[in-house]
C-alpha cells in the first residue's frame, strides 16, 4: 500500500474586475472581523466560535473553516496573536474550478459568497511548474 502524498497547488488571481475587487476585499474584511473576534475571546472549541462566527455575513464554507482553524491557533501554533495579513480559509466542500485552453487563464475558480447565487468566478494564474498536477486535478487523478 502507497502511503498519500500531499502537494499544495499554487495559483494567483488575475486581475478581478472593480465590482468583483470590492466583493473580494468585503469578504476579506468580514473573515478577519470574525477570525479577530473569535480569537481575542478565547474560543477553544469550534462550538465556541460557531456562536462566535455565525452572525458573519460569510459562507458555510469559511465559517466551518473558522470553526476549525481558531481553536488550532492556540493549542497547535500556540498564537498569542493575529497576523494582520491573514489569508481567508474556506473548507473544501465548496471548491469548483473550471479550465478551458480557449481563454488566457485556463483556470478559473468559483469564489464562494455568502447568500443564494452571490458566487462568482474568477481566473487563476497558475504555476507554470505545477501544470501537469492542475491537469490531473480536473482529470480526478488525485
Amino acid at each position: 500500500m502507497t502511503a498519500p502524498a500531499t502537494k499544495t497547488l499554487q495559483a494567483t488571481l488575475a486581475p478581478p474586475t472593480a465590482h468583483k475587487e470590492h466583493r473580494l476585499q468585503r469578504t476579506v474584511a468580514t473573515y478577519r472581523r470574525a477570525l479577530s473576534e473569535a480569537f481575542d475571546s478565547g474560543a477553544d472549541t469550534q462550538s465556541a466560535v460557531n456562536d462566535i462566527v455565525t452572525p458573519y455575513n460569510l459562507t458555510g464554507h469559511a465559517k466551518n473553516a473558522l470553526k476549525s482553524y481558531v481553536p488550532k491557533l492556540r493549542k497547535t501554533y500556540n498564537a498569542e496573536e493575529l497576523d494582520d495579513g491573514h489569508p481567508v480559509r474556506f473548507t473544501n466542500q465548496g471548491w469548483r474550478l473550471d479550465h478551458s485552453e480557449d481563454r488566457t487563464h485556463e483556470f478559473c475558480w468559483r469564489v464562494p459568497q455568502a447568500g443564494r447565487g452571490n458566487a462568482f468566478w474568477i481566473p487563476l494564474r497558475i504555476n507554470p511548474a505545477q501544470e501537469s498536477l492542475w491537469a490531473d486535478l480536473l482529470d480526478g487523478d488525485v
